[in-house]
Order: structure tokens, then C-alpha cells, then sequence
């Protein structure tokens, strides 16, 4: 079984577990067998899971903001141990260049500030770089995301778990801040945007 594999059969446990508070164990069967054949962790993996869910059972419309911070939960409770052995392996203090993974995660932030309002955009900036102060997947890293803010470009490490990371966590504190439908479309348009200047295999990498 591969390290992947691995991550979505943690993952799709933790996924049933939350489902367990509103689903019977039948229904949470049915929907957990199909979502073990994912190949990777993801925001999309992520979000397919909860449209299936609330698909076929539409009483869970209500909790999906619930459901999604729990699966979020177990997403980054999982990825842990993948992103500090990257971090293990390859420390860095800073680029010397920017790397393509980079420059798409510059393009990914500012399409981000683009597609809200002033006031959302600097609560959503302001929200991350707390965020990101205080997640220890970040450790030995210093991202001053708040710089975004001010237009300009912090120093980010060239590394696309913690890049990865980073975004997972701007999705999330949209939802917070926007709702997870709105935080959905935020989320297509900046992707597509980022795809118009970037490899689209790196952005997807982002996401």
C-alpha cells in the first residue's frame, strides 16, 4: 500500500467518523467505500466527498460547514507527517530564485485577493497569517503572509507540501468567512486564472 493510499484510508476513517453524528453506519458505508478509491488527499478529494454526501442525503445540507471543518481536521491531521518529513529532507531558508511552484503560488494568493471584496480580502489575509503563525506544519519557515496585504510578495519556501499547505489553508478560512459555496467558486476562478500563466500539473499540485 503507498504512502497515498495510506493517507486516504486515514482520512476516509476520520471522514465516516464525522458522518457517524448524522448518518446511520449503513449510509456511512456506502459513501466511504467509493471515497477509498481516491488515489490522494485533496481540497478537491475534499469536496467531492461532501457533494456525494449531501447528494444522496440531502438532510445534510445543513451541518455541510460542520462536516467540511471535520474533514478538514482529519486532511491536515493526515499530511502532518508527509510535510515534516519534507521539511526533514530539505530545509530551506528561502529561494534563491523563484521556482515554477512558487510563482504559481504567488499568481494562486493574488488571484485570491482579486476575486473579493476589500473588506473580505484583508480578513481572509489577516485570518491566514494567524493561522499559518500558529500551525506547526510551518515551523522553521517564516511566512509573513500578511505582506500580501501591501501588494507585495513575502519570501515563501520553495516547497509545494508547505505551498500545498498554505492554500488548503486559505480555502478553509474562506469558507469561514464567505460560506463553502461561495468559498467553492472563489475557489474554481482562482485556479483557472492561476492555469492561464502556470503549468497546469504545478497548479494542480497547489490545490
Amino acid at each position: 500500500m503507498t504512502i497515498e493510499t495510506q493517507s486516504v484510508e486515514k482520512t476516509v476513517s476520520a471522514m465516516a467518523k464525522v458522518l457517524a453524528k448524522y448518518l446511520n453506519p449503513e449510509e456511512v458505508l456506502l459513501l466511504t467505500a467509493q471515497w477509498r478509491q481516491y488515489p490522494t488527499v485533496s481540497i478537491k478529494m475534499m469536496q467531492q466527498c461532501v457533494l456525494e454526501a449531501t447528494k444522496r442525503y440531502p438532510k445534510l445540507k445543513s451541518y455541510r460547514s460542520d462536516i467540511r471543518k471535520g474533514f478538514w481536521g482529519a486532511m491536515q491531521a493526515d499530511s502532518h507527517q508527509s510535510t515534516e518529513a519534507a521539511t526533514e529532507a530539505k530545509t530551506v531558508n528561502g529561494q534563491k530564485s523563484e521556482s515554477k511552484a512558487v510563482q504559481a503560488f504567488y499568481t494562486v494568493m493574488e488571484a485570491f485577493s482579486n476575486q473579493l471584496t476589500a473588506p473580505d480580502n484583508r480578513s481572509l489575509f489577516q485570518t491566514l497569517h494567524q493561522t499559518v503563525s500558529k500551525e506547526r506544519t510551518f515551523k522553521g519557515h517564516t511566512l509573513n503572509i500578511s505582506q500580501f496585504l501591501d501588494g507585495s510578495r513575502p519570501v515563501v519556501p520553495d516547497d509545494m507540501y508547505i505551498l500545498n499547505n498554505v492554500v488548503q489553508l486559505a480555502y478553509v478560512c474562506l469558507c469561514n468567512i464567505v460560506g463553502p459555496v461561495e468559498a467553492d467558486d472563489i475557489l474554481f476562478q482562482v485556479a483557472e486564472v492561476a492555469k492561464q500563466s502556470h503549468p497546469k500539473a504545478v497548479v494542480e499540485k497547489l490545490f
